[in-house]
């Protein structure tokens, strides 16, 4: 996994890897892994430094609680690493580069954004997080996975963590005891050919979580398939051995038996902490600043660190949604906050869809000729000029992944867009599949309804699905009320003229 680093300095081999981008004339990329998406203003203002030295002045936050960095040259690796070992920080071991089944890693664990200050969450997601990372982050035993492996630690009422598309997941849940336990979840994934994680139908406690995630990532190691690199994700194995077999090989490797408990409804993710929330410390708020598509400017960087000292204790949390909160804020402060922030170009009176409108970097990597988080940005532009105050009233995700590989979750949104080339006048355009998600009150995949929509036409179906639901007066959320319509009539809804301003 060292490959990428010049020869004569190997010392960061374990924890640092620069990734392969293809496109935008970046080769490499910078992904810093961030436990729990949590830093201090003097940390996020010196990824914001390492941005405007070595990466064009542009950074991105991911759907995993990291910030990425391009145009990032092979020279430069090793000044970069040993700046960001000095902040604490390192990087996940990202496998664009392997062509066969090996090289993966543990990612970056998903967790609550809030933990610790969520005034709901059913337990502080921090302690387990951290130490999830200090035994995987760099622990050579774990290097040479078949593929990647995505964690995450869910403690709110709202699963922000995304358990459902997870290769493991732990859900808090409480236990008739009033203890809460840890429900396990395993085999999810979102990408070419999807699957939604499978309860391993086991409660654990808090002080279990690291032996079996542990021992999980070594029955991946050991027995995952590593014949083609398409087929050898975690949940290949899962469905090969099924959720009672791998279950035993945990509890043997373990020791121990697990205690067993079938929860009636899998829990699924509920979208984001928006706006300003009050802390579970009295006389203490959040607030979380809607960066759409994650995009940020070391420039924007800076003063979002500074807010961060002035108003609050300096503490930043990046989210599963590309956002950041500023965490710690006296209540008396939080209005002098929001008018920075406004100053800014960051105003906080939003629409939902604001928060958790997502999308990939995929204009770097290759496989789609769009650009997901430019589309997203117009799009967004659009909708809050096309319905103004309005577009409060419609509460939906909205996911842009420039490929089948669904990097921005595009199969859990309400609405998922993604990319695909669409032949015309001789040569490909931009285009996009929709996906509507069903809602049925448990965790789905969403169905494809429109299929090969111009890229510059997105914005217009996007407005019309809202706009008709608007007009519908119906006492539903915008994904109860899309699950109202067959799909010939989203399809005829989405297909409508565009209204022209």
């Amino acid at each position: 996994m060292s490959s990428n680093l010049p020869a004569d300095n190997q010392a960061f081999q374990d924890r640092y890897v620069l990734g392969k981008d293809k496109c935008e004339g970046s080769s490499h990329f910078l992904r810093i892994k961030i436990p729990n998406g949590r830093l201090t203003y003097t940390q996020f203002k010196a990824i914001a430094e390492l941005s405007r030295s070595y990466g064009r002045g542009y950074a991105e936050i991911t759907d995993r609680q990291n910030l990425q960095l391009h145009w990032i040259e092979l020279q430069n690796a090793l000044d970069i690493f040993a700046k960001l070992d000095l902040i604490g920080f390192s990087t996940d071991h990202g496998g664009q580069g392997i062509p066969t089944a090996h090289g993966g890693d543990v990612r970056a664990i998903v967790s609550c954004p809030a933990a610790g200050i969520d005034k709901d969450e059913l337990v502080d997601a921090w302690p387990i997080v951290r130490q999830l990372d200090n035994f995987f982050n760099g622990n050579k035993d774990f290097l040479d996975l078949p593929r990647k492996f995505k964690i995450a630690i869910n403690t709110c009422s709202l699963n922000c963590g995304n358990p459902e598309s997870q290769d493991l997941s732990f859900t808090a849940v409480k236990q008739p005891s009033g203890k809460v336990g840890f429900a396990v979840f395993v085999g999810g994934t979102v990408a070419a050919v999807p699957e939604l994680a499978k309860p391993l139908n086991a409660i654990v406690q808090p002080e279990e979580i690291l032996d079996v995630a542990k021992c999980t990532a070594e029955i991946f190691r050991d027995f995952g398939a590593r014949e083609v690199k398409a087929k050898a994700r975690f949940r290949w194995l899962v469905d090969a051995w099924g959720t009672e077999k791998l279950r035993k090989k945990i509890e043997e490797k373990m020791g121990k038996s697990l205690q067993s408990s079938e929860l009636k409804h899998l829990p699924n993710c509920k979208k984001e902490h928006t706006g300003v929330q009050p802390q579970k410390k009295l006389g203490y708020s959040f607030i979380n600043v809607p960066i759409v598509s994650g995009v940020l400017s070391s420039e924007k960087m800076q003063k979002l660190a500074d807010i961060a000292e002035k108003f609050g204790d300096g503490e930043l949390r990046l989210t599963p949604y590309q956002n950041i909160i500023i965490a710690n804020i006296p209540n008396g402060s939080v209005d002098k906050a929001l008018k920075r922030l406004q100053e800014n170009g960051y105003p906080s009176a939003n629409p939902y869809v604001k928060w958790t409108t997502i999308a990939c970097a995929g204009n770097f990597c290759g496989k789609t000729i769009d650009h997901p988080k430019n589309r997203a940005k117009e799009t967004m532009d659009y909708l809050e000029e096309r319905f103004g105050d309005n577009l409060r009233k419609a509460e939906l995700q909205i996911s842009f992944s420039g490929c089948p590989n669904g990097c921005a979750r595009h199969l859990t949104a309400d609405v998922g867009l993604q990319g695909t080339a669409l032949p015309f006048g001789g040569k490909n355009i931009p285009g996009y599949n929709l996906f509507i998600r069903e809602s049925t009150g448990t965790p789905a995949l969403s169905r494809i309804v429109q299929r090969g929509i111009n890229g510059e036409h997105v914005k217009f179906a996007l407005a019309n699905l809202i706009e008709t639901y608007l007009n519908s007066h119906m006492n539903l959320s915008f994904s109860e009320y899309l699950t109202t319509k067959s799909i010939e009539e989203l399809q005829a809804i989405i297909n409508s003229k565009p209204h022209q301003n």
